[in-house]
């Protein structure tokens, strides 16, 4: 019997980590941020080494909000892999973005030498882009910033929502007090040209000039819903909204909840997928990567949770952004909620 020795060593490994973070604290001159004159904040360091395009797409609301606050600014990430790059490309204030290796002691050189040239480097601010992220800490810990900032230990409500929390802490060390209620959405900002070419897809896609809905029937683990459960949805879909074609996103795997039964789309190339949902009418999907990008569109999203996942941290926001809750209402209930939503 082969043992996996890394399956055996990870939930101590992240044990550990977390004890040694869990020590620390925001710089101890962070009460001065506040008076500070903004437009001496140039550098910026973001810190989130994650490679899941949905986990850097859910920063880019706070992207926004920094180049909101900090208009002569540039802003480096730490991430892993290469697709903040494709995300982020139109993004003004982003200008470096180092790309951790996915897997460390495989490209040992690589990583040693990607996070000698972020420690070497000066920052006005650091920041950590989810602070329960212990990669996320250690190298906000390792910046040489004036300013660094962790988490908030006063006792101030902030959001649960993955991306809002941290444009919260931002904006209590920068005003003393939670004074944001507008968040910007996510936003991969496409632009005319690749929203036209998005249009041209589903076009060629479909010979008849009707709305088109997508769906992404996949996610990770327990999230996915079953295949009756998208079979009962569709159905119901298309008895009440009529006149309409469905259009699959299909995940890189190339399968299918509903075996195919649509006209499906793949692609690997997450800025043409979001614009092929730009041009849809509407997007259901579960709690994924896929939903990320959909709710980075102006298209009507719906994220499906069935229990496994937290709507409060992930759901969708913004204008015509909805999340509904598959395992606390039937589909008969949830085909109401949409066309009240939608109608």
């Amino acid at each position: 019997m082969k043992i996996n020795l890394k399956k055996i060593v990870n939930p101590y490994k992240k044990k550990f980590f977390k004890l040694i973070t869990s020590f620390f604290k925001n710089s101890k001159n962070i009460d001065q941020l506040s008076k500070i004159n903004k437009r001496n904040i140039q550098r910026i360091l973001v810190t989130r080494p994650n490679h899941r395009h949905g986990n850097q797409l859910l920063l880019s609301p706070f992207i926004q909000t920094l180049e909101s606050e900090f208009t002569n600014t540039n802003i480096d990430l730490l991430v892993n892999g290469d697709l903040s790059k494709v995300i982020f490309e139109n993004y003004r204030s982003v200008d470096h973005i180092y790309s951790l290796p996915k897997k460390p002691f495989k490209h040992l050189p690589e990583y040693i030498k990607t996070s000698c040239k972020i420690i070497s480097s000066r920052y006005d601010i650091a920041i950590v882009g989810n602070e329960y992220s212990n990669s996320s800490r250690i190298f906000t810990k390792l910046s040489r910033a004036d300013f660094k900032i962790f988490n908030l230990k006063k006792k101030t409500k902030v959001s649960d929502h993955i991306a809002k929390k941290p444009i919260d802490i931002l904006i209590f060390f920068l005003y003393n007090e939670k004074s944001i209620t507008h968040y910007p959405k996510l936003d991969i900002k496409l632009n005319a040209k690749e929203k036209r070419k998005g249009n041209e897809i589903i076009s060629n896609l479909f010979a008849e000039s009707k709305n088109t809905i997508a769906i992404f029937t996949n996610a990770t683990g327990d999230k996915k819903l079953s295949k009756q459960w998208w079979d009962r949805f569709c159905s119901k879909l298309e008895d009440r909204l009529t006149n309409i074609n469905i259009l699959e996103i299909l995940p890189k795997e190339n399968i299918s909840q509903v075996d195919f039964k649509y006209r499906s789309y793949l692609s690997t190339d997450i800025r043409e997928m979001a614009a092929i949902i730009e041009n849809c009418s509407m997007f259901f999907g579960a709690d994924s990567g896929v939903m990320h990008l959909a709710t980075s569109t102006s298209t009507p999203t719906f994220g499906l949770f069935n229990g496994s996942s937290k709507p409060e941290v992930y759901r969708p926001f913004g204008d015509y952004k909805y999340f509904l809750e598959t395992n606390k209402t039937s589909v008969d209930k949830l085909i109401e909620k949409i066309e009240k939503y939608v109608l």
